[in-house]
This record gives structure tokens, C-alpha cells and sequence, in this order.
């Protein structure tokens, strides 16, 4: 009874969010003379205009948030997900280029990720260094990283502004649903998510993990090794962030631009799926469900209302804004009511 009255009490909470948004989300309309229902339902409704770009967008950003989320859940702030994205698409397109092996790059694109995000988690659990500090500084090494072998070592020798693509036998095949084509990337990513909500509503080690972030103290008292508990939830975080790099490449863009931008955003706009979705991976699936569909939707009504594509940004940075605060709020009450 009073899960369900939590559950209820959450989806009002999220429901009037939602709807207040999407109302400043009319006026910006209104602003521009466009009609506000037309511009909402478009904004939102986005996949019958771009079905494989939301449904990309949806399997991507669900595994960077939850990158952030786990981490979080054991006490610590994951900024790195950008960084071993980073990672696990550039090995994924090194691997799959030189074997044509589809197994392997995701395999080895996943390793690649929680490489580096796991020397955050080992700098953290046995030097102290501050996860957010580093995860920020290994990002920015990981991209420069990533462009000068996109430039030096994998162009494209007659299409400059990209690397080469993967080879058709190294590429995840798309499903069709309903006469729509669209990435099966969405197909792992969603059984993941699904394995880790089990894994940490209905395992021994994910309560474990939970009570470490919780209570510092306490589990340490319990005989938890608190340092371990950190240490892999930044490597889960640091595969599932390199396994979404690794899809990207063999299921969807096949290919890295010279500037990055086809792989670039995806960590860090999963912070604030992660913080829509509460940190819940079943809530963090519905959120990138959400944020996708807007993303797209903010490419969708700039030719057809002939509203700037900055403020359709906008309305969704007022959904965010408004959706994640409870969260926020949570993290800042439990730190300053405990700390780690």
C-alpha cells in the first residue's frame, strides 16, 4: 500500500513537472507566432518524424545515465561517462575496422570504457583524488585522444571530414517494426537496463552498494569494504558507457566525424537523464525515452514553425530543469545530512 501511494505520489510529481514545461514550452511558441499545440505535440511526438533518432537517442542515453546513476548510488559523482563514450567508440571502430568481428568491437569498445573510467574509480578508493576532477580531466584527454587518431590514423581517404566506416559485417542489423526501420541498438540497451535494475533492487551486492552511498559509517561498520563497493560500481558505470559508444558506431553512425561531433553529448546529457529518470534505471529508460524525443523534436518544428532551434533547446532545458529538481534536491539534503 504505501509503495503504490509512492508510486502514485511520484508519477503527480512528474506529471505536473512535466506539464508546466511543456506550458512555458507553448508561450516560447506563442512567442515566435507559432500555434502551441502544434509546436508541444510535434516537440514531444517527434518519432513520427525521426523514429530512428529517437529510438538511438533512447538507447544511448539510457546507458550513460545510468553510468552516472550507479556511481551515484555507492556515494560517488561519475562525470566520466563522456569520456569512456569517447572510448568505446573509437575502439569499437579501430576493432571493427581492421577484423570485421561484431563481437569483438563491443566486447573490446566495453573494455575500453570501463578502463578508463575505472582509473577515476582507482584514483577515488586509493588515493583520494576527487572523482569529479579527474572523470573531468580524463574526458578532455579521451577527446583529444580520439581526434588526433579520427585525423592521423583512421580518415577516410576520399571522404576527409569522417574516419572510415565499419565494415557491413562488423554493424548491428536494424529491426523493422510496424514497416519502420529502426536500431536494434535500442534491443541491448533495454536488457541491460532491465539486468541492472535487478541487480540493484534484487541482489545482495546492489544493497550492498545502495547502503555504501547511503550511509558511509554504517556500512563500514557492517564490514562492507566500502572502497571495493566504489570501485566497481565506476567500473559497471565505465562499461555501460563504453558498450553505448561501442553500439553507436556498429549500429547506428558507423563512422566518427573529424570533429567529434557524432559521438559527443551523450555522456553528459545523460547526468540529467539520469537525475529525470530519479536514478531509478527503469525511471533513467522512460526519461531517455522523454529527452530523446524532445532533442529530436527541437530539429523538428525549427522548418516547420520556423522557431530557432535555440528555443526549443530551451523548453528542454525548462523540462529538465524542472523534472530533475527533486532529485537534486534529495542528493543536496542527504549530503548535507550525513556526507560520505
Amino acid at each position: 500500500m504505501r509503495l503504490a501511494a509512492k508510486i502514485l505520489r511520484e508519477a503527480a510529481l512528474v506529471g505536473a513537472a512535466l506539464m508546466v514545461g511543456l506550458a512555458i514550452g507553448g508561450l516560447v511558441a506563442v512567442f515566435f507566432d507559432a500555434p502551441p499545440l502544434g509546436f508541444l505535440v510535434d516537440m514531444v511526438l517527434s518519432a513520427r518524424h525521426l523514429p530512428d533518432m529517437v529510438v538511438e537517442y533512447t538507447a544511448l542515453l539510457a546507458l550513460t545515465a545510468t553510468a552516472f546513476a550507479i556511481p551515484l548510488h555507492a556515494g560517488l559523482f561519475n562525470i566520466g561517462a563522456e569520456g569512456s563514450f569517447y572510448a568505446g567508440a573509437l575502439v569499437a571502430l579501430m576493432v571493427g575496422v581492421k577484423t570485421g568481428s561484431l563481437l569483438l568491437a563491443l566486447l573490446l569498445g566495453t573494455l575500453a570504457g570501463v578502463i578508463v573510467t575505472g582509473v577515476a574509480g582507482a584514483l577515488r578508493v586509493w588515493l583520494g583524488v576527487n572523482e569529479v576532477l579527474s572523470t573531468i580531466m580524463i574526458n578532455w584527454v579521451m577527446y583529444w585522444v580520439m581526434l588526433y587518431l579520427v585525423v592521423d590514423a583512421l580518415a577516410d581517404p576520399v571522404f576527409t571530414q569522417r574516419t572510415v566506416k565499419v565494415p557491413r559485417e562488423a554493424r548491428l542489423p536494424w529491426i523493422n517494426v510496424a514497416g519502420v526501420d529502426i536500431p536494434s541498438t535500442i534491443i541491448v540497451s533495454a536488457v541491460i537496463i532491465v539486468g541492472v535494475w535487478v541487480f540493484l533492487r534484487m541482489t545482495r551486492y546492489g544493497l550492498l552498494l545502495r547502503v555504501v552511498g547511503a550511509n558511509e559509517e554504517a556500512a563500514r561498520m557492517r564490514g562492507v569494504n566500502v572502497g571495493l563497493y566504489r570501485l566497481a560500481s565506476m567500473l559497471i558505470a565505465g562499461g555501460l558507457a563504453g558498450l553505448a559508444g561501442s553500439l553507436h558506431i556498429v549500429g547506428f553512425s558507423y563512422s566518427i566525424d573529424v570533429l567529434g561531433g557524432t559521438v559527443r553529448n551523450y555522456g553528459f546529457n545523460g547526468i540529467g537523464v539520469a537525475l529525470m529518470g530519479r536514478n531509478d534505471p527503469l525511471g533513467i529508460l522512460a526519461a531517455s525515452l522523454l529527452f530523446s524525443s524532445l532533442l529530436a523534436g527541437s530539429q523538428v518544428v525549427e522548418p516547420i514553425y520556423k522557431v530557432p532551434k535555440e528555443a526549443a533547446d530551451l523548453v528542454i532545458g525548462i523540462v529538465i530543469i524542472l523534472l530533475s529538481a527533486p532529485t537534486v534536491f534529495t542528493i543536496i539534503r542527504s549530503r548535507l545530512g550525513g556526507g560520505r
